[in-house]
């Protein structure tokens, strides 16, 4: 059984309320639900640690190995919903190419952004709700978002108008991307 699967997660400023086989996380001051797991047959949340700690518990040895993988997950998923701060992500996209510019919509300018990318029109694209964004510079873009998820999903969906050339890289590039390898052009001989 590997070390992430054994470890202990303390929770401050929740109550953990057992609905076997549903365990249900809410917030002590308001009630409010941070999260929901179902746990298979045989696999407990333990707290017999201290009232602020939990241990994830399989009472069957056979079933410990056909679950490992669940059980990884599962605690994955306890990781990454138990904490109390939540971290800030932040992603930035360049704009790379002659005359590429980023404007804010004069309409609805904290949900909207234009895109002049080389194409013929200007493309309109409205960021969800739990994204926000500042534009740093005419080719510079910051987006910061909470859920790592989505804000990974929409850099892709605003990567993909224009991704970079393999011969001059002009294009959108996401910052924690790598760059793209350029091909050499026609050779003279």
């Amino acid at each position: 059984m590997s070390n992430k699967i054994n470890k202990i997660f303390r929770f401050k400023g929740m109550v953990l309320k057992e609905n076997l086989p549903e365990y249900t996380f809410l917030t002590k001051t308001d009630n409010k639900l941070i999260c929901s797991i179902n746990l298979p047959n045989k696999v407990l949340l333990d707290k017999t640690l201290s009232e602020n700690s939990l241990k994830i518990l399989v009472n069957d040895k056979e079933q410990k190995k056909n679950l490992k993988s669940k059980l990884g997950f599962i605690s994955n998923f306890l990781y990454e919903n138990l904490k109390l701060k939540k971290k800030l992500i932040v992603r930035s996209i360049f704009l790379v190419g002659t005359g590429f510019k980023v404007f804010k919509s004069k309409v609805n300018k904290e949900q909207e952004i234009i895109f002049k990318i080389g194409l013929s029109h200007l493309i309109k694209v409205l960021i969800p709700q739990d994204i926000s964004f500042e534009i740093k510079k005419i080719n510079e873009i910051k987006f910061f978002s909470y859920d790592k998820e989505l804000l990974g999903s929409f850099l892709n969906f605003v990567a993909s108008m224009r991704f970079p050339d393999s011969y001059k890289g002009r294009g959108l590039l996401i910052s924690n991307q790598p760059k793209v390898k350029l091909k050499k052009g026609k050779v003279k001989s």
